[in-house]
């Protein structure tokens, strides 16, 4: 979604047409199109590509090797009939910057609407279930899966425990709900049994983007999903996103903090809003000479 996004607003502001493979490079349904809950124009046909821009990405070392991605303005300056892609050919660039984006958020919004029909359906499954989306149940977004594999973007026990403690001082009686790609490892990251559930890539995304109170984890997926929500009142997310674990002041994959979400610190004691994060996360680059 984020590279269908940046490609799009950045190709209408300068007056091209343009295309999106509608084929993943990352596969994770077979084949099977991931965005089928959505009515999503995917442009022209992608053909006749003759230039190529090389998302930029700096290195930082610390616990491991992290790119840093930055909003970058000469992503402005492309020719017609260019391929965006990662740092060095990389497919899949990253382009998560909500700087890109963030004029055009009326417009996205409308490029990713969830289809009337799969809003019924999920609905009807909400309600047989017996689940209000309302002011006092909280939705936890644990990303699971391929994340089990890699310990420093894997969200610790802690995390999750403290963000819970922030919803009950917002309102002590407030209920949780997991939506996860993966119940059995969610469950147990939790401080104590919430109910958890998974239907399909559609029916998570919409609980998530109808929630009123959500807790995600540093995933895009639930980036999305709360973003484009226009009910939701507090967003918790991990500070420093992909390295919440164990950063010394970076963010990965770069600028990801967003207007209107709340970042809690590793400790657990801080919510932090975008202009702090930002404000910190520049000083920190400008201090250790990355930009």
């Amino acid at each position: 979604m984020w590279q269908y996004a940046v490609c799009r607003t950045i190709a209408e502001k300068l007056g091209y047409e343009w295309g999106i493979n509608s084929s993943p490079t990352h596969d994770y349904f077979n084949g099977a199109n991931q965005m089928d809950f959505m009515d999503v124009d995917f442009g022209k046909p992608v053909s006749g590509i003759e230039n190529e821009y090389h998302e930029p990405w700096l290195h930082h070392q610390h616990i491991d090797n992290v790119n840093i991605t930055m909003f970058n303005q000469s992503l402005y300056e492309i020719k017609d009939n260019t391929l965006m892609i990662g740092h060095n050919g990389a497919k899949g660039g990253i382009y998560q910057s909500e700087d890109y984006i963030i004029d055009r958020k009326a417009d996205i919004k409308k490029w990713f609407t969830i289809n009337k029909e799969k809003q019924r359906d999920f609905n009807n499954i909400l309600s047989s279930k017996g689940i209000v989306l309302d002011d006092n149940l909280c939705v936890i977004n644990f990303r699971g899966g391929e994340y089990k594999s890699i310990p420093n973007v894997l969200l610790r026990k802690e995390y999750w425990a403290n963000a819970i403690n922030w919803m009950k001082i917002n309102n002590e009686n407030m209920k949780f709900l997991l939506i996860t790609d993966d119940v059995q490892c969610a469950k147990s990251f939790m401080p104590f049994d919430i109910p958890a559930i998974h239907i399909s890539v559609g029916f998570d995304f919409y609980v998530v983007n109808q929630a009123k109170y959500l807790i995600i984890s540093n995933s895009t997926f639930g980036w999305w999903a709360a973003w484009l929500n226009d009910r939701v009142k507090l967003v918790i997310a991990p500070k420093y996103w992909a390295r919440h674990n164990v950063s010394n002041g970076y963010w990965a994959t770069g600028d990801s903090y967003t207007r209107g979400f709340m970042y809690l610190n590793r400790e657990g004691d801080t919510l932090s809003n975008y202009t702090i994060c930002k404000y910190e996360a520049l000083e920190y680059y400008k201090n250790k000479g990355i930009l």
